[in-house]
């Protein structure tokens, strides 16, 4: 099977059938991202406890790139502390920009079919607020928007 074949199937069943969507009965954190360019909007909610990111869900109005990686991203982040989290961001960033990264042997699982889309790089930011939105919200903001210098990204 293609590597597009591979991205088209993972991406589509990642939308189709969100893990994590939805709302958090115990939410720790949680903040609102929004992508101006496709008009993508996402809330994210988060239990923290310990420094451990123990659960994640999200909701909201989105494309399928964008929910299929909230998606993705929601199995993998769970468990992890926020160090590790922007470890993962680091190398999930490399994959989409096909540079080099110091942490290429973390493993993306899913994530690394999203790779495909370094041929479409106006989609990136599709890609990326997920874990803008992740990350603002476990910083405490109320809002993050792909289109700021303030974006927590690389």
């Amino acid at each position: 099977m293609s590597v597009a074949n591979l991205y088209q199937q993972i991406v589509l069943d990642h939308h189709r059938t969100p893990r994590h969507h939805g709302v958090l009965a115990q939410a720790t954190h949680n903040a609102d991202g929004h992508n101006p360019l496709c008009g993508d909007h996402m809330h994210i909610e988060l239990c923290i406890a310990d420094d451990v990111l123990r659960d994640i869900a999200f909701n909201g109005e989105a494309c399928a790139i964008t929910t299929a990686t909230a998606s993705m991203m929601s199995e993998r982040v769970i468990g992890l502390r926020r160090e590790q989290i922007e470890t993962l961001l680091a190398s999930f960033d490399a994959s989409l920009r096909a540079t080099p990264d110091a942490n290429a042997a973390v493993d993306l699982g899913e994530l690394e079919a999203l790779s495909e889309l370094r041929r479409y790089p106006a989609r990136l930011k599709c890609a990326l607020l997920p874990w803008a939105t992740l990350l603002a919200a476990w910083d405490i903001r109320i809002s993050i928007t792909t289109e700021t210098a303030e974006s927590p990204l690389p």
